[in-house]
């Protein structure tokens, strides 16, 4: 179970893990929700996540920049934030894929470094050149918050993920000036570049002068240097800001896709699409026209308008759309943005906000006269459990539950046949409005013909649904033509009184004589709709309290007066694509100590070895990271830390034993970012950063174990490193602001007389009202600090909570903290050298540690390797604010295998022992309550015993009974109890008439092995728990380990014990009582524990 990376592994000293930041926005343009800019007081996301997409393109931030396709690899380019939940600091996110579908993360591809884009990088598209090679025009925002057209271009062509972008030195390409009268707040969002005839390129930019919205157009022979054309592409009076716009041409029979800059194949006729996105209304409105090459005009077709009165994509929540030409599969694409429906309170608590709705084929009617769309073919890869339905009736006021799919999480295809269309009722004149009609004709209204349709994301007693339906009008009293209105109605969607809840409407131009389609793709809180195979779209987003997972339902209805055919219904469950926000490349990655060379440790050849894993369970090794090879580093690579920059590239700061035996700072950095595994890495040409010298004063025996770097609100990054003065134990702090020239600060960050060298700090901040974990360069007041140290003189970790003064950059302890051996520890048995990291796709803290061994050096020859990590653990501060909770990360609970299951056992006093049967005793996961009684019968304790360690090994498990305890288990047990390992409590009065109680809770290792020669301590703590409540103790087995946490990870006790008997087959597992008074196991759940990989 527990994963010994290499078969001739050391000595662990520090490892590091890497997980880049994973932080939401809440915004569709660059408007919305500015009032949070300042906030600083953000909740963490919660970690119960029902409405999260399950097959959606949902990244850690929401709006569309530029699709494109390169080598075959779609990208996808969004706009993030970095550094909070909140407005600010955009950076141009990207992720690929294969199939559209599933989806992964890379670094951002370009983010604010420069004076004309320091304040934001905004959208913006993507352009591929004759000779295939990509360039990226984007908005940034300058120092005077003006908004200037920038172009980027890939470093290296030859990566087909094209991760690391570079900016052109000429940028800004174009600029509001005194010259052009542009509007320095509304000149944004470039659209993908064309070629015209004459071999210049076009791109057109949204503004607005007043209330006129434009298509400004620029010109370029070079892509660099462009010219304002005289008149804009386009312009409409009273429509107000043209956000996002596209331009592109469709071919005017057939569905196949047009490339941007095509002039048609011979005999083939073009229309052109203008779409721009209304900042007044929110939606994404366009128009069919021609475009006049020659003058650079576009002349939108008789009865289009470039306003809120143009046909949209789509009828429901959809914005900032953009397409790109699939030159793979000869189609066009069209992405589109939807925002939420809940509160920005309820955004912040979930910890996102917006998603991608699936991409769309997208092309012209043969009627010329609207646009037709259809969820890209890949989608169809995920359906899973088809359920049919052939020719059923919908009688009036009628429904059918559809049984056999994920109701939350499904594609549902339905054709329906009207009848008796002479009995639809006749249409208001004035009822010119689809949404109108949809709002005041909800589904509860019954009219001839509707509303019929889909009732998704529905609770078991319809308290809660989402219903999309037709309904059908005659166009007048006695006409033959009628109207087709589809609905997609959000008002009983929710229980939650403060969401939107609107009901979204359009016309449908089918016929209604011939069957009528409505397809539904629901996810979880998102259901986009397509009626008459796409003529009209709906996307609405919901969010149910009941119709969450398993509690969700799927219906056809028909609540109309006259009788519907149900012609075929076919429904998917979906299964979830593969969409990582913000992993590095969905990786984790382990670096540690390591001697390749043997199971004892030569200082001067460690290296940093190297694994990844996708859950942190299972671990695959790679070739070492980092090993002694310059003079900075020739004697060893010693311990150090990751750190991931706002562009999300990874770097490494280690200790270096230079020529001289000095202990030194260095950097690396990967020599590929495009490898998801980072497997090579490069070193700094400049290195060392950071050395002891005559000025500094620093001892160059005892500098070393950089922390990972954090930001402060200066610009600046800092970093510490452990180092001593005599006795005095120091974490010295530096700054830089390009992570290569760092600067000693006049005072360390904090440090304490007589505690002796402080190795492997580790400073972050925890959250105070929350069990989330917090970014380390979070600046939130709601948060404390830690700052933990491995001292060298006792092996083993201690910790402080307490204030961080950003501004002096000084560290302060809260009251009864002091930074030595009387801190508390992250454990109390075999732990040191931990280190954390924070997990932005989880939303936690992790915490690793390595854990040494019981066994004789020569044993550990023998047996060839030497020292382990601890299972990674999840920490966060308790509510008291006094200590941090510790608790094994769930997806170790995947290798539970069969279980063993009791409850309400007594445990009789004076000496009982059960043996738990069921489980591979050598390799299992524990979980017991105990409830103890006769709290008034428990021992005094003596007023010397102030060390639990001393308590424990005094009073041992097998020979010392007392009132209350010792009780709980003896694991890695032979079956005659030659060998055991005993974790358990003791409960204790505070004084003889006192109702305060002391928990001790231990691990006694002295009975472990028939082996004397090894290590046999026993380690005990205090445990902080009332004992008239139920206890809790958990224990890991895994063979030679034993990891137990008390009291719910109040307290957690490692030991390392190596039997000669219990191994194997041969060992056993125990639940004792051997206090004088009963104790009850309230529970006890016990797994075998398959090993990881």
């Amino acid at each position: 179970m527990t994963k010994e990376v290499n078969s001739k592994i050391g000595v662990w000293l520090l490892f590091t893990l890497i997980i880049s930041n994973y932080v939401v926005d809440l915004e569709a343009s660059h408007h919305v929700y500015k009032r949070l800019t300042q906030s600083t007081n953000i909740k963490s996301p919660s970690v119960n996540q029902p409405y999260r997409t399950g097959f959606h393109f949902q990244p850690p931030k929401n709006w569309m920049n530029g699709p494109m396709i390169y080598k075959g690899i779609y990208h996808l380019f969004y706009q993030w934030n970095p550094k909070g939940a909140v407005w600010g600091n955009i950076v141009w996110a990207h992720s690929t894929s294969t199939d559209l579908i599933n989806w992964d993360p890379h670094p951002a591809a370009i983010f604010p470094s420069e004076p004309f884009d320091i304040n934001g990088c905004w959208s913006g598209s993507a352009t591929i050149l004759p000779d295939g090679k990509p360039v990226i025009l984007y908005t940034g925002i300058d120092p005077k918050n003006q908004q200037v057209q920038n172009i980027a271009e890939p470093k290296n062509l030859s990566d087909p993920y094209l991760v690391e972008w570079t900016k052109s030195p000429l940028n800004p390409l174009m600029a509001p000036d005194a010259v052009n009268g542009i509007n320095a707040s509304s000149f944004r969002d470039p659209t993908t570049a064309w070629l015209g005839h004459d071999k210049k390129w076009r791109v057109i930019i949204g503004s607005k002068i007043h209330r006129r919205g434009l298509a400004i157009t620029y010109t370029s022979k070079d892509l660099l240097k462009w010219e304002k054309s005289t008149e804009p592409l386009h312009y409409d009076d009273g429509s107000g800001m043209w956000e996002c716009p596209d331009f592109f041409p469709v071919t005017r029979f057939g569905s196949k896709g047009v490339e941007t800059s095509s002039f048609g194949e011979p005999n083939e006729v073009l229309k052109h699409v203008l779409k721009v996105s209304l900042d007044d209304t929110k939606h994404d409105y366009y128009t069919l026209g021609t475009y006049d090459r020659v003058g650079d005009k576009f002349v939108p077709d008789k009865g289009f308008k470039m306003d809120s009165s143009a046909p949209r994509y789509d009828y429901g929540k959809y914005y900032a759309s953009k397409t790109f030409y699939d030159s793979a599969k000869n189609r066009r694409i069209l992405w589109g943005w939807t925002n939420e429906s809940s509160s920005v309170e309820d955004d912040v608590e979930k910890g996102w906000s917006g998603i991608q709705t699936i991409p769309r084929k997208i092309w012209l009617d043969r009627s010329g006269k609207q646009l037709i769309q259809w969820p890209v073919r890949e989608v169809e890869r995920l359906r899973t459990n088809q359920v049919n339905l052939r020719n059923k009736v919908l009688d009036s006021r009628s429904r059918l539950e559809v049984y056999g799919v994920t109701a939350a999480q499904a594609d549902v295809e339905v054709l329906f046949k009207v009848r008796d269309l002479e009995k639809a009722d006749v249409i208001e004149p004035s009822w010119t409005d689809p949404q109108l009609i949809c709002s005041q004709m909800n589904v509860s209204v019954k009219s001839g013909l509707g509303p019929f349709g889909l009732m998704v994301l529905a609770s078991k007693n319809l308290e809660e649904y989402t219903s999309v339906y037709f309904r059908i009008f005659k166009a007048r009293q006695n006409s033959n033509k009628y109207v087709v209105v589809m609905c997609s109605d959000q008002s009983r969607s929710s229980l939650k009184e403060d969401n939107d809840k609107t009901t979204y409407g359009a016309f449908v131009d089918v016929n209604p004589r011939q069957p009528l389609s409505l397809r539904a793709l629901i996810d979880n809180s998102v259901v986009e709709s397509f009626g008459g195979r796409g003529r009209a779209c709906i996307t609405s987003r919901v969010y149910p309290k009941l119709a969450i997972g398993k509690g969700s339902h799927l219906y056809a209805f028909n609540y109309g007066s006259q009788s519907v055919d149900v012609l075929s219904l076919s429904a998917w469950s979906m299964k979830s694509a593969q969409i990582r926000p913000m992993i590095y490349n969905g990786v984790y990655h382990l670096f540690y100590q390591w001697y390749p060379n043997g199971a004892v440790m030569k200082v001067n050849e460690i290296v940093w070895g190297h694994a990844t894993s996708k859950d942190l369970i299972n671990w695959t090794p790679h070739s070492p990271a980092i090993k002694p090879s310059r003079p900075s580093d020739i004697n060893g690579c010693w311990s150090g830390s990751v750190t991931v920059l706002p562009s999300g590239k990874p770097v490494i700061l280690y200790t270096g034993n230079d020529v001289n035996n000095h202990q030194v700072q260095n950097l690396a950095k990967p020599k590929n970012l495009s490898d998801p595994y980072l497997r090579h890495w490069t070193k700094s040409p400049v290195n060392p950063l950071v050395t002891p010298n005559a000025v500094n004063h620093v001892n160059s025996t005892s500098f070393r174990d950089p922390t990972t770097a954090w930001l402060g609100r200066n610009g600046r990054w800092r970093m510490i490193t452990g180092s001593q003065e005599g006795r005095r134990g120091l974490a010295l702090l530096y700054t830089s602001r390009d992570f290569i020239s760092w600067k000693q600060s006049a005072k360390p960050l904090h440090y304490n007389d007589g505690s002796g060298m402080w190795e492997c700090p580790d400073f972050f901040p925890v959250g105070t009202t929350t069990s989330h974990g917090v970014d380390t360069s979070s600046f939130s007041v709601s948060v404390k600090h830690v700052l933990k140290v491995s001292l060298s003189d006792t092996s083993h970790d201690y910790y402080t909570i307490g204030t961080y003064d950003q501004v002096k950059d000084q560290y302060v302890p809260d009251d009864g903290f002091v930074q030595d051996v009387t801190a508390p520890r992250y454990d109390y048995g075999k732990f040191y050298a931990s280190k954390t990291f924070y997990d932005s796709v989880n939303r936690r803290r992790i915490l690793w540690g390595w854990v040494n061994e019981s066994s004789p050096e020569k044993d550990n020859i023998k047996k060839g390797w030497a020292g382990l990590q601890a299972i990674p653990r999840k920490i966060w501060l308790d509510e008291s604010g006094k200590r941090l909770m510790q608790w094994p990360v769930k997806e170790i609970e995947r290798l539970r295998t069969t279980q063993v299951k009791w409850e309400s056992k007594v445990l009789k006093g004076g000496g009982s022992l059960v043996n738990v049967h069921g489980v591979t005793a050598s390799q299992a996961d524990v979980e017991v309550l105990f409830k103890v009684s006769g709290l008034e019968k428990a021992d005094v304790i003596e007023p010397g015993w102030t060390d639990p360690q001393l308590i424990c090994s005094q009073k041992n498990a097998s020979s010392v009974n007392s009132g209350l305890g010792p009780f709980g288990l003896m694991v890695l047990a032979s079956k005659n109890l030659e060998e055991y390992t005993s974790v358990y409590l003791r409960i204790f009065k505070a004084s003889q008439k006192s109702k305060d109680h002391v928990v001790v809770m231990c691990s006694d290792q002295s009975r472990s092995s028939l082996d004397k020669e090894n290590d046999k301590t026993s380690y005990g703590a205090f445990l902080d728990v009332s004992p008239y409540q139920p206890i809790s103790l958990r224990t890991l087995i895994d063979n030679s380990i034993v990891e137990s946490f008390g009291g719910r990870g109040k307290t957690c006790i490692t030991s390392r014990v190596y039997p000669k008997i219990a191994i194997g087959e041969n060992t056993h597992l125990f639940v004792f009582n051997n206090g004088s008074q009963n104790v009850n196991v309230l529970s006890l759940s016990a797994w075998s524990m398959k090993s990881s990989l």
